[in-house]
């Protein structure tokens, strides 16, 4: 310590004369964090400016204030420091250094500059007892008597963030002189809400108030009552204590600090006390905290009964067949066959927009995620009357029409794989999510399940009118495909959203399980004969190729899967082609996939 009076002027004061100090002195202290906790209380009458200098027994003080170096590092840092006039607050009358952490939080901890949290350790600290997450029901009342009731893991009060609250993840808004406090209250509603909230605190950047996490609430005033009903346990800097009420407060410009060398200043001049704020967010109050206080909390987020109520009532009335139904349902098809034999995709995806068949798959998807038999019947025969319109339609025109060559656009619904069966997913995930998100255009829904559905529905309608049944048996593998692969993805999808409990859900998906898998079969062995097709044509060389001393080029190339494969190609050259070069390609080739080949060349001179 004689050290430090080689630094600048100093008197060493002892603990029993610690009311000796004169009016305006400048104070360090070297004290444990409870022998500070009694010093700040005569603080104010003194009217000291007080520093805190590194002690062992001093983390919590020196976290908060910014206190980290050598003793004579410190010691010079506050011979020059300018002090700060700063806000105390306390939990049931006790002086609080970084913050008062209510009930389980978690991964929401205070920061401690000294013993700084890593990203991974972070992580561990979220993960510990995963399973065993519960909301609690709090009731918290604001200073001007508002009263709230809300379910959360856990809350965390501080009086600014210049302390380094949860990792310094949050800007500068909380001020150290602002005459508030701030509560957060940590309230996922699923396990996976809980995860993703983790994530967003390990991502670089820093939350706003006015871009907090759905999971996280905050309430910013000057006192603030808490009760916890079945009692808590709170932390108070770390130190644990019993209780169900816990009174915090806000005390003005009660402290003249100075500040340690990593505390960030920002807006420190003390002002007027702000305006009381209180921003819920999504988290549970009022009547939906009973519900989820007490249990485990969910893999997935449950939907509100108000949320499930009004979407019920919008898919049963667009589940009805309706007039307007029948002509958008005829139009989509006419205009799809038109695309169909015009050969054009744009005409098609215009027949895809303009389909109606999004509203009863939905209202099927979720009859099936909550097994609400009604619902599956109103939504079935509505999809069944929209296909039997569009089928008697699509085979009228394909008598009329006088063309029965297939086109390329027909063909490609003729021959579905598991490629397929992956769109149907994806088009039912955005039908449902679409349905269910207020803020996502209800076209999306519609252009997502129509692109799946319309085209293959037109060709089997065109292969009735011709009777070819080969291709109106692939044409209905595909239509079927898609319909249970979007009626699966939608089910499973407001099940996630949390529209339908798992129970409720195992006998309507059970069923469409049975189907996907009978349909899956055919499914893998086209898409199994599909990647040996593309086996088989990579082996195949194209462009530029040297035959017996002669330059050929390959195009057009064709492969038909058989015993033995059948190739098609076109050779041309700048001279005649002999059997010697197409034996020599042959055999190239029979090489190149490992067993024998039938190759068709169709030759031609190239000038």
């Amino acid at each position: 310590m004689s050290a430090l009076a080689e630094i600048a002027p100093v008197h060493f004061v002892p603990w029993a004369e610690r009311h000796s100090p004169p009016a305006g002195a400048r104070v360090l202290l070297y004290l444990g964090d409870e022998q500070i906790r009694d010093f700040a209380t005569m603080e104010t009458e003194g009217h000291w400016e007080v520093g805190v200098l590194p002690h062992p027994e001093a983390r919590e003080a020196m976290a908060a204030l910014g206190v980290r170096g050598d003793l004579a590092e410190l010691f010079r840092h506050y011979a020059e420091a300018e002090p700060i006039v700063a806000d105390a607050l306390t939990c049931n009358g006790e002086l609080v250094f970084s913050s008062v952490v209510i009930g389980r939080v978690l991964a929401l901890r205070p920061y401690d500059i000294n013993r700084p949290q890593t990203g991974w350790s972070l992580f561990k600290g979220a993960l510990k007892g995963l399973a065993k997450l519960q909301l609690k029901a709090y009731t918290v009342t604001t200073a001007k008597e508002r009263e709230i009731k809300l379910a959360a893991l856990g809350m965390v009060a501080f009086g600014h963030t210049q302390s380094s609250l949860i990792g310094r993840v949050f800007t500068d808004e909380f001020g150290i002189a602002d005459g508030r406090l701030g509560v957060l209250a940590l309230a996922p509603r699923s396990v996976i809400s809980y995860l993703w909230f983790v994530l967003r605190l390990l991502l670089p950047g820093k939350m706003r108030l006015s871009q907090l996490p759905a999971s996280l609430s905050l309430v910013q005033t000057n006192r603030l009552h808490v009760s916890a009903p079945s009692g808590t346990e709170y932390l108070l800097d770390g130190k644990p204590v019993h209780t169900s009420e816990i009174e915090l407060e806000i005390h003005p410009g009660r402290l003249c600090l100075l500040p340690g060398p990593e505390l960030r200043l920002g807006d420190i001049e003390p002002k007027a006390a702000a305006k009381e704020t209180v921003k819920l967010n999504h988290v549970p109050v009022n009547e939906a905290v009973a519900p989820l206080a007490g249990k485990p909390l969910p893999v997935f987020d449950h939907a509100t009964e108000e949320e499930y109520r009004e979407l019920f009532v919008a898919l049963r009335d667009s589940a009805r067949v309706t007039s307007s139904f029948q002509v958008l349902m005829a139009l989509s098809v006419l205009l799809a066959m038109a695309g169909m034999y015009a050969n054009s995709a744009p005409v098609i995806i215009g027949a895809m927009i303009l389909a109606p068949l999004m509203s009863p798959i939905v209202s099927l998807a979720m009859g099936l995620a909550r097994t609400e038999l009604g619902l599956i019947r109103m939504s079935l025969r509505t999809l069944a009357i929209g296909i039997a319109w569009g089928l008697g339609w699509a085979v009228l025109v394909s008598w009329a029409m006088p063309l029965d060559i297939p086109t390329d656009e027909m063909k490609s619904r003729m021959s579905p794989t598991l490629l397929d069966l992956f769109v149907a997913v994806i088009s039912g995930i955005a039908g449902a999510y679409a349905s269910a998100k207020e803020e996502v255009a209800k076209s999306l829904a519609g252009v997502a399940i129509a692109v799946a559905l319309v085209p293959p529905l037109s060709v089997v309608g065109i292969s009735l009118g011709w009777g070819d049944w080969q291709m109106a048996g692939g044409a209905a593998l595909l239509l079927t495909t898609n319909l249970v692969g979007i009626a699966l993805a939608a089910s499973v999808t407001f099940l996630v959203l949390g529209f339908a409990p798992f129970k409720r859900a195992r006998a309507g998906m059970g069923f469409t399980l049975v189907l996907m898998a009978a349909i899956a079969a055919p499914l893998t062995m086209s898409f199994s004969h599909l990647v040996d097709k593309d086996r088989v044509m990579e082996q195949v060389p194209r462009g530029k190729v040297e035959l017996s001393g002669a330059t050929v080029y390959v195009s057009r190339v064709r492969v038909s899967l058989s015993e033995p494969h059948v190739i098609s190609l076109t050779l041309s050259s700048a001279r005649r082609i002999e059997m010697t070069h197409i034996d020599e390609l042959k055999a190239l080739i029979s090489e190149r996939v490992g067993e024998p080949i039938v190759l068709e060349v169709q030759s031609s001179i190239r000038r």
